[in-house]
């Protein structure tokens, strides 16, 4: 499944690169989806941290696959910068398989922090970010009692909850 998604991805970009020109307006209203696209990408890395962590600061606030959306606005930046509506076709299956994908790891997400991951998906939007974004320093393992005084422990970082797994941390950093 990556490497279908991945080959689609790059196929697509490719395809837009392929068959499309560019022009001044295009490149104008292509722009107002690729600047944001590529700080939600760094943005999303850059919260996210370890692999082994699922956040919920940054962009992870707003929706559960923020580096997700920002591929899929990458593609559609490129696909209006370029013109290149030909490649829409390529972008279809892109967008459908990149969901499928999302949702297979919010599947093993879920069997990795049953009660934390749950609790998150309620309160944060699966890709588009149609609501309000989960408040500071809420988040699962906190409970209800939403922003509070920080334990010492924490080092200003917001709550951790640890998994029954040693190796891997949940985690809730709430920014200040």
């Amino acid at each position: 499944m990556r490497l279908a998604w991945t080959l689609l991805v790059a196929g697509c970009a490719a395809g837009a690169w392929a068959t499309g020109s560019k022009t001044p307006t295009s490149m104008a209203w292509g722009a107002v989806l690729l600047v944001p696209g590529v700080l939600l990408a760094l943005a999303a890395v850059r919260a996210l941290g370890r692999p082994a962590a699922v956040v919920t600061r940054g962009p992870y606030r707003w929706v559960r696959h923020p580096y997700f959306l920002a591929v899929l606005l990458l593609l559609l930046g490129t696909i209006v910068v370029l013109r290149a509506w030909a490649a829409l076709v390529l972008f279809l299956p892109a967008a459908r398989i990149t969901v499928e994908r999302a949702r297979r790891e919010e599947h093993n997400l879920r069997l990795r922090f049953p009660e934390g991951y749950e609790r998150y998906s309620r309160m944060v939007q699966f890709m588009l970010p149609l609501g309000p974004p989960m408040p500071r320093g809420w988040g699962p393992g906190t409970g209800d009692r939403g922003p509070g005084p920080r334990p010492p422990e924490s080092r200003g970082q917001g709550p951790v909850v640890k998994d029954p797994d040693p190796r891997v941390r949940l985690e809730n950093r709430g920014e200040t």
